[in-house]
């Protein structure tokens, strides 16, 4: 297939590319898996590393290995081997921590040749730029990368049949649904990151959604946008019923199960409720902030998403901790210490996150996978309370640690459907843990959960669309601008690897000849084609953690 380049309609530019690496047309996927003859991969992050931080690389092989391998002028020996894991017999960590000299840098051993990477202060600074590139070709309403306008019409009541400015807001995903789960926990995280511009843009649709002291929207379309014919966000002819490119349906929570054939387990509007009043205190909207946290605190429990045409669902188990964000982020903007005391008693009732440590856990169950509020109440609270939130974060840290030992890459997180989210959750949490202590346990799992997600997997494939462009980034995601317009959506993190069986139960076309073959397993698989949008579908939360992430970053 044809090199996709960076080249958007209207006003898209060309993306630089990457400083280390040849500035060159994006070359096919092979192209870019080393090895030296059958069965020898060495894998590390294509971006690369600080100079301070631990750096470990995998090499993994059909058989047996010794000898050193060489880093610029650094030379270890292979280590010990691994054992086997997934698609590989045997495996060795490759430990260059010693290096600190900045430049480029491949990794060699016996003919085998990673791809190119940085070693730098600067290494991840042109990530969250191209992060956010992706979040404003999601911009649903006026599209500042299109130059077009879309779903000006949005949305009329499921309920009432009434008809509200729902315009506005992000795009969840490669469809058109813009869901206000992700969306109220995307406005808050971005202004968290810094990035109050595009945090803005979403904040604007997080006020509509919230009409009076009972009503909060949680979904504006719906799975019906996935009819024929396949449209650009700007061409969407679907039929919500009042017409074809006819409003839009908008669903409020109503505090239990919803959808007219698959129902979800909707139990309240705490969750939803709580996270859009920390993004509006965030915001500076102090009078829709404390009206939704007294929504929140009338319908205690978990508003979903609705199904309509399939049983997929955003399913939320958790909703103590997004309280417990609004309450902290009112405190902080208003000092009632009635906030602060309420955000104690939240935290207290969220604990560690339950997820962490489990082997499978169901579709956005435990959203948003890290409960940022521990991090944000810390500051503002007493020894014993900050001993309190800090084991919080130990706890789950202490579970995923005690996982991810058992494999060479040191992968804690699991392979269920988006499980980018839980790998940058993990990272996240270890790094606000770092900052609120002092303690740097878990810094080495951070950055191996980090160097995952660039490129230091089995598959030699960084999860970030286009990122880094001169090496082996996702080329061929589960995108309507990919398929349809031939534009990649540089910047969007995919959902990433899941068990194989989860990716058996979601295959619902043929995705032709399998470039990654020789690199799946029953511990996971991923496929960068259009058809597999269960691990190569860009998703605007996970894009957002990352940022965070990178933003948070010791």
């Amino acid at each position: 297939m044809a090199a996709r380049h960076a080249v958007n309609i209207g006003s898209l530019v060309i993306l630089a590319v990457i400083a280390c690496g040849r500035a060159a047309d994006l070359p096919p996927p092979l192209a870019s898996q080393p090895g030296s003859g059958p069965g020898v991969w060495v894998r590390a992050s294509q971006i690369g590393y600080l100079p301070g931080e631990p750096k470990i690389a995998i090499l993994s092989s059909d058989e047996p290995q010794e000898g050193r391998f060489t880093v610029g002028g650094f030379s270890a020996p292979v280590g010990d081997d691994q054992g086997a894991w997934g698609p590989f017999r045997h495996n060795y960590r490759l430990d260059f921590t010693p290096l600190v000299k900045e430049g480029c840098y491949e990794i060699r051993f016996a003919g085998a040749v990673s791809l190119p990477f940085t070693v730098g202060r600067q290494a991840y600074a042109d990530v969250p730029g191209r992060l956010l590139s992706f979040m404003r070709l999601q911009r649903c309403g006026d599209n500042p990368v299109t130059g077009r306008r879309c779903h000006q019409r949005d949305a009329i009541d499921t309920v009432t049949g009434c008809q509200h400015d729902l315009v506005g807001g992000w795009h969840d995903a490669a469809d058109r649904i813009k869901h206000m789960i992700t969306t109220t926990y995307c406005v808050a995280a971005l202004y968290l990151a810094g990035e109050r511009g595009e945090a803005d843009h979403g904040a604007e649709l997080v006020r509509k959604i919230h009409p009076d002291r009972d009503t909060i929207y949680v979904q504006i379309a719906d799975d019906r946008d996935h009819s024929p014919p396949a449209k650009l966000w700007h061409e969407d002819e679907s039929d919500y019923g009042w017409g074809r490119a006819g409003p839009r349906a908008a669903w409020p929570a109503t505090g239990k199960p919803e959808g007219p054939r698959y129902r979800n387990r909707s139990s309240g509007k705490a969750s939803l409720a709580g996270r859009a009043s920390a993004a509006m205190a965030l915001a500076g909207d102090l009078k829709r902030a404390k009206s939704l946290y007294e929504l929140a605190r009338r319908y205690p429990g978990n508003a979903m998403s609705v199904p309509v045409k399939a049983p997929y669902y955003y399913g939320e188990s958790t909703f103590s901790d997004d309280l417990e964000w609004a309450a902290v982020e009112l405190y902080i903007a208003t000092r009632d210490k009635a906030y602060l005391e309420e955000a104690i008693g939240y935290a207290r009732r969220a604990g560690p996150n339950p997820g962490m440590g489990g082997t499978r856990h169901g579709h956005y169950e435990l959203f948003p996978y890290v409960n940022l509020a521990h991090w944000r109440l810390y500051p503002h609270v007493d020894d014993a309370a900050k001993k309190e939130l800090a084991g919080f974060y130990r706890a789950g840290l202490e579970s995923v640690r005690r996982l991810a030992e058992r494999n060479p890459y040191r992968l804690g997180t699991p392979l269920v459907w988006c499980s980018c989210n839980d790998v940058v959750a993990f990272a996240t949490q270890a790094v606000l843990y770092e900052r609120m202590t002092g303690d740097s346990t878990y810094r080495l799992l951070a950055t191996e959960a980090r160097d995952w997600i660039f490129g230091r997997n089995p598959w030699g494939v960084s999860m970030v669309i286009g990122v880094p462009e001169t090496g082996n980034p996702s080329r061929h995601p589960h995108h309507l601008f990919y398929r349809l317009a031939n534009i990649l959506p540089v910047g969007g993190l995919v959902d990433g690897p899941v068990y194989k069986e989860i990716n058996d139960g979601l295959k619902f076309e043929d995705f032709g000849q399998d470039v990654y073959a020789r690199f799946q397993s029953d511990v996971g698989v991923y496929h960068d084609v259009y058809a597999d949008f269960s691990t190569n579908e860009p998703i605007i939360d996970g894009t957002v953690s990352l940022l965070l992430l990178l933003k948070v970053w010791p």
